[in-house]
């Protein structure tokens, strides 16, 4: 037993890097997909004008630009924790905005006649930790605090300095 946690503490900066590296493709690709794939650029030009932003032509070109840059700063392990930022705020914005309204304000069970459930907190917070923002937010968090470990040039950059 001790062998295998000891495996898994060897590890974690590689599970870590892996991690950074995968969300930060993850927006990367979907900012990407917004600004160049005319039926991505349709869904968020929508969903930004419904929500009524001002000049929704640009914030939407803005938010996908900086979902696809700041994804690729942070897959590559640069500006880690000001990508985690930028990151940050475009989810918190989204959930906010739009996610939140998502889930139910009540339950309707299979049979009609037991009747219309309110949800419960408890209920609530399942729906709210199942959304896959929640996961994405706490990752970046994650980021933020602990910056760039493992592969990256934040580390590259550390390590040439001599700042290890």
């Amino acid at each position: 037993m001790k062998t295998i946690l000891s495996n898994f503490e060897k590890n974690t900066v590689n599970i870590y890097a892996l991690c950074r590296i995968l969300i930060g493709l993850f927006f990367f690709i979907a900012g990407f997909n917004k600004l160049f794939h005319p039926i991505f650029q349709g869904y968020m030009l929508n969903t930004i004008s419904s929500i009524g932003f001002p000049f929704p032509q640009f914030t939407a070109n803005f938010t996908a630009f900086c979902e696809c840059v700041f994804g690729l700063f942070l897959m590559l392990g640069l500006w880690t924790r000001i990508s985690s930022v930028f990151l940050i705020i475009i989810i918190l914005v989204a959930l906010f905005t739009h996610d939140l309204s998502s889930i139910p304000k009540e339950l309707v069970p299979i049979k009609p006649e037991t009747g219309i459930y309110e949800v419960d907190p408890f209920t609530w917070l399942s729906y709210f930790l199942y959304l896959p923002q929640t996961l994405y937010l706490l990752f970046l968090l994650l980021f933020l605090f602990q910056g760039c470990t493992g592969f990256g040039i934040d580390t590259f950059r550390k390590t040439k300095s001599g700042n290890s």
